[in-house]
C-alpha cells in the first residue's frame, strides 16, 4: 500500500509538468503566445515612431521646428528696405505695388548708401526742370538681375526706354544705363507708362 502511495505521490508531479508540457505546446501551436506578445514589441510601435520625424518640421514649433525655420530664415535672401520718407516720395508720385513684375529700368546710379542715393536723385530733380521724372531710390537686393547690396535711383518702364528717355535721364545722371530686372519686394514703385500714358 505505501508502494503504491508512494506510486501515486511520485506519478503527480509527473504528471502536472506532463500536463504544463502539453498546454505549453498546444499554446505555441495554436498561435496564443505569439498574439500576446506581438502588440508590445512588433510594427504598430515602430509606425509612430517613424510618422513624427516626417511632419515634426511642418507641424510642431518646439525645439526641432525652431532650426529648421533658423535654417530655412539663414538661407533667405536679406533684403533691405528704403526709408520711410523713400517709400513715400515714391508712393506720392503715383508708386504702387509690382512684386513679381519684370520691367526696364533706367538706372541713374548706384550708391554705397541710402542718403548718398537720395542727395543723387534731390540734385538730379532739380536739373529735370518742368518735365516729370519718376525716379525713387530703392535697394537693388529688391530687384531679380540687379548686383546685390547697393542703393539704386531707378525709373521703371514696362517697354524698353527710348533714346529720348536716355537722353532726359543723363541730365540728372549722366552714367544712366538701362537693366531689366523684376521686382521682388512690395513697395511703391511708380511705372513710367502709368504716369504719363500709353500702352
Amino acid at each position: 500500500m505505501r508502494v503504491s502511495e508512494r506510486g501515486h505521490t511520485l506519478n503527480r508531479p509527473f504528471q502536472s509538468i506532463a500536463l504544463l508540457a502539453a498546454a505549453a505546446l498546444l499554446l505555441t501551436a495554436t498561435g496564443c503566445g505569439l498574439k500576446v506578445s506581438t502588440p508590445p514589441s512588433g510594427p504598430p510601435t515602430l509606425a509612430p515612431a517613424a510618422a513624427p520625424a516626417a511632419t515634426e518640421p511642418s507641424d510642431t514649433a518646439g525645439s526641432q521646428g525652431a532650426p529648421a525655420t533658423s535654417s530655412a530664415s539663414a538661407d533667405a535672401p536679406k533684403l533691405t528696405t528704403p526709408s520711410a520718407k523713400a517709400l513715400e516720395y515714391a508712393k506720392s508720385i503715383g508708386g504702387f505695388d509690382h512684386k513679381g513684375q519684370q520691367y526696364y529700368f533706367i538706372v541713374g546710379g548706384t550708391f554705397g548708401t541710402e542718403a548718398e542715393a537720395q542727395a543723387a536723385l534731390d540734385k538730379a530733380t532739380r536739373g529735370f526742370g518742368d518735365r516729370p521724372a519718376f525716379f525713387v531710390v530703392q535697394h537693388s537686393d529688391s530687384f531679380a538681375g540687379m548686383t546685390p547690396g547697393q542703393w539704386v535711383v531707378v525709373e521703371a518702364h514696362f517697354k524698353t526706354p527710348t533714346d529720348d528717355n536716355l537722353e532726359f535721364a543723363r541730365r540728372g545722371f549722366p552714367n544712366a544705363r538701362v537693366q531689366r530686372a523684376r521686382v521682388v519686394v512690395s513697395a511703391p514703385i511708380p511705372l513710367f507708362e502709368d504716369m504719363v500714358g500709353g500702352d
